[in-house]
């Protein structure tokens, strides 16, 4: 396993937390599409367990064994921590940020560049274009979770999602054009 950014330090585990209020309120303060806000809202839940399991304020995964991340993010990034994947339970490398706002500006990123919001154009594996909360859904499995073209999401994770899509339309809204 290849440390993507060799001058940070190794530093030991720390479970962050961060109550979803709080993230709610960030996400509504930050200039980004509607949609955005709510994929992110939606991965950010999903990613963290509800911000109860961040990996030193890396509430979203962010690996420092694949490539480095944009360059705007290296003084951020205050550390990489060795801990077993969720999924494969394989050892791998995560980046520790310097606070939790960042695991939302990097999230936020991420959804805008790689189409994974209603609206956008999920390009880099699904290559799909994102409709509906279902083909989010679709598309969030194949582009981030799973890496895989052919993948679907079980139906408890549809109906999970799908309820969550429902409860950030209420917190994200369409501005009012009047």
């Amino acid at each position: 396993m290849k440390n993507f950014y060799p001058e940070k330090p190794m530093v030991g585990y720390l479970n962050t937390q961060v109550p979803m209020t709080e993230v709610i309120s960030q996400l509504q303060a930050l200039d980004a599409l509607f949609e955005v806000k709510r994929a992110s809202y939606i991965m950010f839940r999903i990613e963290s367990a509800n911000g109860t399991r961040g990996i030193n304020n890396n509430f979203v995964g962010a690996q420092a064994d694949g490539a480095r991340w944009p360059q705007k993010y290296d003084d951020n990034i205050t550390g990489i921590v060795l801990r077993n994947e969720n999924t494969t339970n394989k050892p791998r490398l995560f980046v520790a940020f310097d606070r939790w706002q960042t695991s939302i500006d990097f999230l936020l990123e991420r959804v805008f560049n790689r189409g994974l919001y209603v609206g956008g154009y999920a390009h880099k594996i699904a290559k799909m274009p994102v409709r509906s909360a279902h083909d989010f859904a679709v598309a969030y499995k194949r582009d981030w979770v799973t890496g895989k073209s052919t993948a679907n999401p079980t139906s408890t994770e549809l109906n999970g999602i799908l309820s969550m899509y429902k409860q950030a339309s209420k917190f994200f809204q369409a501005p009012n054009i009047s």
